[in-house]
């Protein structure tokens, strides 16, 4: 018996929906019938291989009637392993940044204001309506320097969140997108693992006050963690993986409570819904979003605004009325 009652078994059962497993479609020696369950008469090559609705005596009379599509091989059906693909142009929203001022990661937040913060806790609050942006706020985030540079950010509840290259995470209350400093602490949590080294990472605390999750890249992998507690005291372990093209080079990782956004340095979002208990529904992405024109420039950071739009933090070189060249950084969505 099956999910929908009783019914043959498939060869494709056992070995999947590939082009080299045709051949036990029908076979020219063997068991009676040579075309396994497709053929006519009984199913006996299967015998004592699998209990599939039978009575098998190694497996006992009876099997329970539970079926899960992720763990009965659901997560790797076709359709899951080709991503939707959009290729489509990113329009620069206008900001005015604070004087001297290079950002190096986004994090958006409530009220689709977005947070941008140098690898030294440099930051500017940026409020965006629509393609456009309003006056920037600067902030500066102290007691990062002995926790490490920042190589990921996240927005929590009214503080951000920062992943050191230390493996270190802190807390950063803020008071508003009008705070113009904050003091920050390490969170009372292991440091991420040593063997993600400085890669892009970023933490979310779990909504249920349950804890805490991390994302860390290595390679073109990246890693789904969760704060575990035990007898020992508390530790990270790996709970899940996403995974990118091979040739993929990750440049950051944003994530939510129900998404996952990986950016790529050649400006590729790749997007993932995380379920409730933190695992990703696919190893492939669900969508790429895809700028025109992305070798212009230098792809940093992205993340997700609260209606579902990507907010991109580029930088490229401009040429100033004088002739020279300079670094321009510049958000776009």
């Amino acid at each position: 018996w099956g999910p929908q009652g009783q019914q043959e078994l498939w060869v494709s059962d056992m070995f999947g929906f590939a082009p080299e497993a045709d051949m036990w479609w029908s076979e020219t020696v063997g068991p009676e019938p040579l075309q396994g369950a497709a053929g006519v008469g009984a199913n006996t090559w299967s015998k004592g291989v699998i209990a599939y609705g039978q009575n098998e005596p190694k497996w006992g009379p009876r099997h329970e009637g539970i079926h899960d599509f992720d763990s009965s091989g659901g997560h790797r059906r076709l359709s899951s392993q080709v991503p939707a693909v959009e290729t489509r142009a990113v329009v620069p929203v206008p900001v005015q940044w604070p004087s001297l001022f290079e950002p190096d990661h986004v994090t958006c937040g409530p009220e689709e204001t977005v947070a941008a913060l140098t690898f030294f806790g440099m930051g500017a609050f940026v409020p965006v309506a629509g393609h456009a942006a309003g006056p920037s706020a600067a902030f500066s985030l102290e007691g990062l320097v002995e926790l490490g540079m920042v190589r990921g950010l996240s927005w929590g509840a009214s503080k951000l969140l920062v992943v050191t290259t230390s493996g270190k995470i802190a807390s950063c209350p803020l008071v508003g997108s009008g705070a113009q400093k904050a003091t920050c602490s390490q969170l009372p949590v292991p440091p991420l693992p040593s063997s993600f080294g400085a890669a892009p990472s970023t933490v979310i605390e779990v909504k249920t006050g349950a804890g805490w999750r991390a994302m860390a890249a290595t390679g073109s992998r990246v890693a789904l963690l969760e704060l575990h507690f035990g007898e020992e005291g508390s530790h990270w372990r790996e709970a899940g993986s996403v995974f990118l093209p091979e040739d993929a080079q990750v440049a950051a990782v944003d994530a939510t409570h129900d998404r996952l956004l990986v950016t790529t340095a050649d400006g590729a979002a790749h997007l993932w819904r995380l379920r409730s208990d933190g695992a990703a529904a696919s190893e492939k992405a669900s969508h790429v979003d895809m700028p025109t024109f992305g070798s212009r420039r230098t792809w940093q950071s992205a993340c997700l605004l609260p209606n579902g739009k990507i907010m991109r933090l580029a930088s490229t070189w401009q040429r100033s009325k004088g002739g020279a060249s300079t670094l321009s950084s510049e958000l776009l969505i």
